[in-house]
């Protein structure tokens, strides 16, 4: 039997929490409890094969970030206990691990030998260890004068090309530019392909989705579900919605933050032939226009279709069609057709995804909610109309009748 690379069994960790930092003095001569426990993590348990993707979602203050560093050795655990075999580079908080007044060249040598890599593997790996992160003339100044963004350039680039046989990333790659986040991720890509053990915290389900087979909710410190990506992908966006609704009906709206400046943007999305209302059987035909600033850019478009109350009706990708990507022009179009449309009552909500050439990275992205409708001149049960036949025999077998509907 294989042994686990990474392998948990009953992981808890408590804080205390003090109000001021006298009494924790006071708690120390007194021997007297003047302080709150606040559990961050309790009786969390799994094992990851070598070549396994494990994802941690769920919601700020769930307690992934207490886990990874855990595992990654920054911190122990109150009780429990857990085994990590290889060779581990982690990209936990932004800046941790470097020293502010070295240089990243330095502080490359620095984590270097933190990972236990001799001189002659560091001299080989330091040129692409500099030309992955894309600093340039910043490699030589102090990381104290970094942005957040080349903080986590430089830290990829150190836990990634090391070859490590274990890697962890918390959230840090959301604060990328698009072209660097896109470049990480094609590297994570090589990395899980090459059968690398990867554990993965973030909250976009679809990077999740494509390099974790496993995924581990965490809600309130405790495990709520582990299991297969996809199951518990649709448990956790399950709960969201539920919150979200719940959060609408108590007025609760957050501001939507400011758009961010991308390499590439969905220009127009419109709907061809009709306005919004449809009936089961008409055609169905839906234009994507985007923008690129680099012709040498290629894509693949993702569009899906949600009833909506946010159940996942149906979904279409050139990439999963086979399709190759476009390239060598600054603007595009594409359209997408469904002769029949199979739908027979609803609201639904449309979600178009500009994607790279791998399909894996999202340039941008548009919701539409109520984009069209779907009404039926009877009342039917269900949500769409499947193509079938009947087939029936009377008693005695004489005589046979068929009839076929739903064409």
């Amino acid at each position: 039997m294989v042994e686990p690379t990474v392998q948990a069994e009953g992981l808890t960790k408590v804080y205390r929490s003090y109000a001021t930092p006298w009494d924790r003095l006071l708690e120390g001569i007194t021997r007297r409890p003047r302080h709150r426990e606040f559990r961050a993590l309790e009786d969390v348990g799994f094992t990851l094969p070598r070549g396994e993707g494990l994802a941690l979602i769920g919601e700020n203050g769930a307690g992934k970030s207490t886990l990874l560093k855990i595992l990654a050795g920054i911190t122990a655990p109150t009780s429990g206990g857990f085994r990590v075999r290889g060779k581990v580079a982690s990209i936990l908080e932004l800046g941790s691990g470097f020293h502010p007044e070295f240089t990243g060249r330095q502080n490359i040598v620095l984590n270097a030998a933190m990972l236990g890599l001799s001189q002659e593997e560091l001299r080989r790996k330091m040129p692409d260890i500099v030309a992955f992160s894309e600093l340039g003339d910043f490699i030589d100044q102090p990381v104290k004068t970094y942005s957040t963004g080349m903080a986590m350039r430089l830290g990829f680039s150190i836990a990634t090309q090391v070859e490590p046989d274990v890697l962890i990333i918390d959230e840090a790659l959301s604060v990328g530019d698009g072209y660097f986040q896109k470049k990480c991720m094609d590297r994570l890509r090589l990395f899980v392909d090459g059968g690398g053990t990867l554990l993965f915290c973030s909250h976009a389900m679809y990077y999740v989705s494509a390099f974790c087979q496993r995924a581990l909710w965490l809600r309130h410190g405790r495990a709520e579900a582990l299991g297969p990506t996809e199951e518990v992908v649709r448990e956790y966006e399950n709960f969201l919605v539920a919150k979200t609704a719940q959060a609408a009906l108590a007025g609760d709206n957050a501001p939507a933050p400011p758009p961010p400046s991308l390499p590439a943007r969905i220009a127009s999305a419109r709907l061809l032939g009709r306005e919004t209302l449809y009936t089961q059987g008409d055609p169905w035909e839906l234009e994507v226009a985007w923008e690129a600033e680099d012709p040498r850019l290629a894509f693949h478009l993702g569009v899906g279709v949600n009833r909506a109350d946010g159940v996942e009706v149906c979904s279409f990708a050139t990439h999963l069609d086979g399709l190759a990507p476009v390239s060598g022009a600054r603007a595009y179009s594409a359209r997408l057709a469904i002769p029949s449309l199979p739908l027979v009552k609803g609201e639904f909500t449309l979600y178009i995804f500009l994607l790279d050439e791998e399909g894996l990275h999202i340039y941008d992205q548009r919701v539409i909610p109520g984009s069209f409708q779907v009404r039926s001149p009877a009342y039917v049960f269900g949500l769409v109309r499947v193509e079938h036949t009947w087939e029936l025999d009377a008693e005695s077998g004489s005589s046979v009748q068929r009839s076929v509907a739903g064409r």
